[in-house]
């Protein structure tokens, strides 16, 4: 691949993250059903680091967490950094060894993202307040059920993109 087309396939998944950081900022937000929201970040992560190599999605989770990290409240400074580096690492391990199928494997992985996000939010948050567990992981569950039908619409510009600019 060129660098020119190189340049232009990472320019067109910043502009898809962009778009749906706008959703989930804009929209999801507003959505309330059972007390959460859907919660589009760590699918967005995962799907990424499932479809392309592992240096260039490594990149990518990096530079989403910090820009997430300075922009949007976390538990603790610095925990989309962490959390996606962890989600990255889970979803290259699922896609390498585990599942060949993109779809499945960007499903599964988006889904194990939103799980792994919650739990380090516990795990860093029990730092701090006490809270019921049995809570925490109900409110994991709603919000599982709420960004579950999202992945598909987070996956198909972001397959569609790397149909574009795969390299033969």
């Amino acid at each position: 691949m060129q660098r020119r087309d190189y340049i232009i396939k990472w320019l067109l998944y910043v502009l898809v993250a962009l778009l749906f950081v706008l959703v989930q900022v804009f929209v999801l937000v507003r959505i309330r059903v059972w007390g959460v929201h859907p919660f589009v970040f760590p699918a967005m992560v995962a799907i990424l680091a499932a479809l392309e190599s592992p240096h260039e999605s490594a990149i990518f989770a990096l530079a989403f967490g910090v820009v997430l990290d300075l922009t949007v409240p976390g538990v603790i400074p610095c925990f989309y950094t962490v959390s996606f580096i962890v989600i990255f690492i889970v979803s290259r391990l699922l896609s390498t060894r585990v599942l060949s199928w993109p779809f499945f494997c960007c499903m599964l992985c988006g889904t194990l993202s939103i799980v792994c996000a919650d739990l380090l939010n516990m795990l860093f948050l029990k730092a701090y307040v006490s809270f019921s567990l049995k809570t925490a992981l109900l409110l994991t569950g709603k919000e599982l059920l709420l960004t579950m039908p999202l992945l598909p619409l987070l996956y198909l510009p972001v397959y569609r993109i790397r149909r574009i600019f795969r390299p033969d």
